[in-house]
């Protein structure tokens, strides 16, 4: 490769990782870190924003690194480049999850244009859902294929399985609560986060009555965006799985975590995680048991049509030196 080509594919991934400070995370600690190394880009976990706590496994640092890869990955293809990614090319125990380089040019598809385009418009919308009705049934078709795409499953849950999703979330809620060091670190990503990164006041929820609860961030302290008057009648739930539980699978998860929200977005859903229930492995087994073990739990996920009159602030992002190293050309 000329000297030249070197300078505009060094360039195209640095810019790249921009759109990966955008990417969902747990409690948006933005837990990766970006290596610039010749002509590839390298995605290794930062155990320097782990939740020891919220996160005791790592799943969902893991399935948060995924997003960040997705993030990428589909601003790249959307830009016209074709890529090449391997996914821990030095095996699951390795601390390298991912090597993404760029092969040459490639005809951008419809999809990915749409996904990257909804990036900086992505948000975490905590707020009831304000609808009077499901969604429809090509988004419900959109959200699926999204996710099969990236070798991962949606299960929609019924409303004969919500008040057991709901019973699943609730004890989740109640062990985590009762967990001192659960309650100090909620407050250090909240009350307490570091710049650019953790869960602002001004996104705090209310605590209102919905049919499945949402994690209470202000541990019943003050909140400062209003919740509407939704009440998650016909709010969706999806159980993100995949087919086994490797450290592999929790890293797909992520980038179908990423590729279900960004379609949701083009589409104008709403959308939020609920992580709290799989953080607890009494109720991420009790979400499991709603797959009659055809897959394995990695995330839920809460969607339905945005009737709310105003989007929910954005959160807040670190700076691109805080994710990317860049060794010498």
């Amino acid at each position: 490769m000329a000297g030249g080509e070197r300078s505009e594919v060094r360039k195209a991934l640095r810019d790249a990782v921009s759109a990966t400070l955008y990417a969902p995370s747990i409690l948006n600690s933005q837990p990766w870190r970006w290596r610039l190394r010749d002509e590839s880009l390298e995605l290794r976990r930062d155990d320097s924003r782990r939740l020891d706590a919220v996160d005791p496994t790592g799943r969902m640092a893991m399935v948060s690194c995924g997003t960040a890869l997705h993030h990428l990955r589909v601003t790249l293809a959307a830009r016209g480049h074709a890529l090449d990614v391997r996914r821990f090319p030095d095996g699951d125990s390795g601390d390298l999850l991912a090597v993404v380089g760029i092969t040459g040019p490639a005809a951008a598809d419809p999809t990915d244009i749409a996904m990257a385009r909804a990036v900086r418009h992505r948000h975490s919308d905590r707020r009831p859902i304000v609808a009077n009705s499901r969604i429809a049934d090509d988004d419900v078709a959109a959200l699926d294929s999204a996710a099969v795409r990236e070798q991962c499953d949606l299960f929609w849950i019924g409303d004969t399985e919500r008040p057991s999703l709901g019973a699943a979330v609730d004890e989740a809620q109640r062990a985590e609560r009762s967990d001192p060091a659960y309650r100090r670190e909620l407050a250090a990503w909240t009350v307490h986060r570091p710049t650019g990164a953790g869960v602002s006041f001004e996104s705090l929820v209310a605590p209102v009555s919905r049919p499945v609860a949402v994690r209470d961030f202000a541990g019943g302290g003050e909140t400062g965006l209003f919740p509407g008057f939704g009440d998650d009648r016909f709010a969706d739930y999806l159980i993100l799985a995949t087919p086994t539980d490797a450290p592999a699978d929790r890293l797909r998860a992520g980038e179908a975590t990423s590729a279900v929200w960004l379609t949701a977005t083009a589409r104008t859903l709403a959308m939020s995680v609920m992580s709290d229930v799989v953080e607890v492995p009494r109720t991420r087994e009790l979400i499991g048991r709603l797959l009659a073990g055809r897959a394995q739990p990695q995330l839920v996920l809460r969607t339905g049509p945005q009737g709310q009159p105003v989007p929910p602030p954005p959160a807040s992002h670190l700076d691109l030196g805080e994710v990317l190293d860049e060794d010498p050309r």
